[in-house]
């Protein structure tokens, strides 16, 4: 493989690790003849560069890596029809233009794209790109340092539609009007590419991501930053809390991403049907489902090597298919240079991606997954002003009279507090309630779902520490006689009260668990 000219390396140096993909043409299929993966945090990015390359088996002799960044402008600009020779000339001179830096300052690239059907006869939509000529130096610098001379310098977010227009389904039916959201979700930033067939309609970059929904879990939780880390990729029981916490950093993405698509949808008359997620934050269970109920839409998370053949000789196979979205990119800029025929080779195979558990050194079979029905009609979208807007205040229950004042409770020992929120009991997970599992010594008992539904009989439900016992003086307080059911227990591991009742007087609210 030393002096394979067919063998192309794609290098993505992102700011929280390194990864690198060996891709090589065999008639109409595409092999993966390398993978390495590592993570920067503390280290110097040249010698994990270095560590990744000695990973991967093979000294590259084509190489294609990548810059994104506040230092990167991409900008559709619409231009006379000039002959190609002339193009790129006109937009350095038309460039003060369209880049908020000097011409001086910046290397200028461009691409014509395919004509609109409301273009002018005259004009042409053209793909611009400046980058600041220092930054790319800096990353050049830094690949030679670490004994690598790459061929071409790409942006991430052309590399992310080009492994999607390369390894995803497929072109869409023709003259269908929708397009693809492709969500790149790193560590420190988004990318998002809005595509139609080969068409790239739209990229924007978006400071929200992995480290955003870290920060949130950290937040509620008061845990170490590596700690949460640590369980986001294997979270176990404590899934739905973690997602619960992270919530906001959720919401605020997907406020960000609505964004996008109500310029899209305003400017190109095309509707976002559906969202493909990629990047390593994309991995963390549940995302999809979770960006999917605020967005309305189908959201996938992204398999690319669906479409590929592999050697699993070659590289660890566990670590190659557990972290398959975070490679996307690196795919992408490997297929920058290898000028393939061939598109769509996952097919539907490619939407299909999960986490995977790995078990005695073998790779459960992961399920196909259920395609997402489309929406008979397009969902009228919530306005970005309303996401915030906090619930109405229920109305208050209608009272015959104020009820007496209840009789003063006996002194009850403090409980000591709960265990760690990161050292959860069986069955009972990080602070999940499971109303569906049978209460201690209530195995005839209805469920909870069934007092609380039934307003014809009543019942005494008592919520305790899960190291407390149901106080003597309410186990038999209530018989079962005139329809009264005996009373249930209700354990949790941690709850808040509300206090904000109505000071003046009147009547409290009803607390909240």
């Amino acid at each position: 493989m030393f002096g394979n000219t067919k063998l192309v390396v794609g290098l993505d140096v992102g700011s929280y690790s390194v990864k690198a993909v060996a891709l090589q043409p065999s008639g109409d299929r595409l092999t993966l003849q390398g993978y390495a993966q590592a993570r920067i945090g503390t280290q110097e990015p040249v010698e994990v560069i270095r560590k990744v390359i000695d990973q991967l088996g093979l000294r590259p002799k084509r190489m294609v890596s990548s810059v994104s960044g506040r230092s990167v402008i991409v900008r559709q600009v619409e231009t006379p029809r000039l002959p190609s020779d002339e193009l790129k000339a006109h937009i350095a001179y038309e460039a003060d233009k369209y880049i908020p830096f000097g011409s001086e300052e910046v290397i200028i690239d461009c691409q014509t794209l395919p004509d609109r059907d409301e273009a002018k006869a005259t004009n042409m939509q053209v793909l611009l790109v400046a980058v600041r000529r220092g930054f790319v130096e800096d990353h050049i610098t830094q690949l030679r340092a670490a004994g690598l001379a790459p061929e071409v310098i790409d942006v991430d977010v052309f590399a992310l539609s080009n492994a999607y227009e390369l390894l995803g389904p497929g072109p869409a039916a023709a003259g269908e009007k929708t397009a693809t959201a492709l969500i790149d979700i790193g560590a420190s930033k988004s990318n998002i590419a809005i595509v139609q067939g080969n068409r790239l309609l739209f990229t924007r970059e978006v400071y929200l991501a992995g480290n955003e929904i870290t920060d949130a879990i950290v937040r509620t939780f008061n845990e170490p930053a590596e700690d949460v880390e640590r369980i986001k990729s294997a979270p176990g029981e404590a899934l739905e809390a973690l997602m619960d916490a992270a919530l906001p950093a959720f919401e605020d993405l997907a406020n960000e991403i609505r964004l996008s698509f109500d310029y899209v949808e305003g400017q190109f008359e095309v509707q976002v049907a559906d969202l493909v997620l990629t990047g390593g934050s994309s991995q963390l269970p549940g995302i999809a489902q979770v960006l999917g109920n605020i967005l309305g839409r189908p959201v996938h998370v992204f398999d690319p090597l669906a479409g590929l053949d592999l050697v699993p000789s070659k590289y660890d196979i566990n670590g190659l298919d557990a972290n398959g979205p975070s490679l996307t990119v690196a795919l992408g800029l490997a297929a920058h240079l290898l000028q393939f025929a061939q598109t769509g080779l996952g097919g539907s195979n490619s939407h299909n991606w999960q986490p995977r558990q790995v078990r005695d050194g073998t790779i459960v079979p992961k399920a196909p997954a259920a395609a997402a029905p489309a929406p008979a009609e397009v969902p009228t979208h919530t306005p970005v002003s309303n996401i915030t807007r906090p619930p109405a205040p229920l109305a208050p229950l209608p009272m015959e009279s104020p009820p007496p004042p209840p009789p003063p409770l006996a002194p009850m020992a403090v409980a000591p507090p709960p265990a760690p929120i990161f050292t959860p009991p069986p069955k009972s997970g990080l602070g999940i309630l499971d109303l569906d599992q049978p209460m201690e010594g209530a195995e005839d008992s209805p469920s909870t779902d069934a007092i609380l539904s039934d307003p014809m009989r009543s019942a005494l439900l008592v919520v305790l520490d899960e190291d407390q016992e149901m106080p003597p003086s309410e186990r038999h307080e209530r018989g079962t006689s005139s329809g009264n059911r005996p009373s249930q227990v209700l354990k949790v591991e941690s709850f808040e009260e509300d206090d904000s009742g109505d000071k003046s007087g009147g009547l409290p609210e009803l607390p909240k668990l």
